[in-house]
């Protein structure tokens, strides 16, 4: 065992001064089969048939083999995800996710796109026009993992500054509307920017920090009460607070709910997902 695991195991930033005990981590995947997981499924095109709640026929969902060990494979082919039969709130996520090489209509060519939708609340997609529930989004999509994203008008705060008029934040601030399909908001994360409130869409993460496609990364998510923070390889990306959704006209803290990985035009793997209990995000995630 070497030296960085030992310490990973024995340290935990939620543990009080002078403590020292092993970090109880859960492990959501247990390597054989997707138990503790349902699934759901729709059509990503208007002539494919709506599957809904666990059912699979194509194997949109199976755990394979790769790179010396198990992994949860999401083919894409569908839209929809795997959603943790359980709620969970107050935890720390890690997991690691690379792409595979297939990516199908109708966003073959857009960049690959996947996503960690927490706190998901309501009937499991009822509805199947519309494939995830609602959630806050740590959004897994090529060269903007991390950012966050609203789905069904969930409500956060979150610091950031405007994109400023120099060439190259212009430039990338065009690159990810196109990416996002959007002309707003012109803001980008920054720690101890002006606050702003987010109903709906998403805005820029704080960069790039994705590795090359084929190689693996490590997603931490920390959901604490009110506030998450979104770490991609060791890089905070986004920290919300406010977590909220609206209630017959009344907003309300969100601050638990079940998990879900995402199957949407793009193949995908996701190995070593583990959750434990934290009564805090660490500092050096937040400052």
């Amino acid at each position: 065992m070497g030296l960085s695991l030992i310490l990973t195991l024995l340290f935990s930033a939620d543990i009080a001064p002078g403590q020292l005990r092993f970090i109880e981590w859960k492990h959501l995947f247990n390597g054989r089969d997707l138990s503790g997981w349902d699934t759901f499924l729709r059509g990503a095109n208007p002539d494919e048939k709506n599957y809904g709640l666990n059912v699979d026929p194509e194997k949109v969902f199976s755990v394979i083999q790769v790179d010396g060990g198990p992994v949860i494979h999401i083919s894409g082919k569908y839209w929809g995800g795997i959603i943790t039969t359980q709620e969970f709130g107050n935890y720390h996520l890690r997991l690691e996710y690379k792409w595979g090489e297939k990516i199908w209509p109708p966003r073959v060519n857009e960049p690959r796109d996947s996503g960690i939708c927490y706190h998901c609340v309501g009937p499991l997609a009822a509805d199947p026009v519309y494939p995830w529930p609602r959630s806050f989004e740590f959004n897994i999509a090529e060269h903007d993992v991390g950012e966050f994203w609203s789905i069904d008008y969930t409500i956060v705060d979150a610091e950031a500054v405007p994109i400023s008029d120099s060439p190259n934040e212009q430039a990338a601030f065009k690159a990810w509307c196109q990416r996002n399909g959007a002309d707003k908001p012109k803001l980008q994360f920054q720690k101890n920017g002006k606050k702003h409130t987010f109903r709906g869409g998403g805005f820029m993460p704080a960069g790039d920090f994705e590795k090359p496609a084929g190689e693996w990364n490590v997603l931490e998510l920390y959901a604490v009460g009110d506030r998450s923070a979104h770490v991609v390889n060791g890089k905070v990306a986004v920290v919300l607070t406010g977590l909220r959704q609206t209630v017959d006209g009344k907003e309300i803290p969100l601050t638990r709910g079940r998990i879900e990985l995402q199957s949407e035009s793009a193949e995908i793997f996701f190995r070593n997902i583990q959750i434990r209990d934290v009564a805090e995000i660490p500092k050096e995630v937040l400052e």
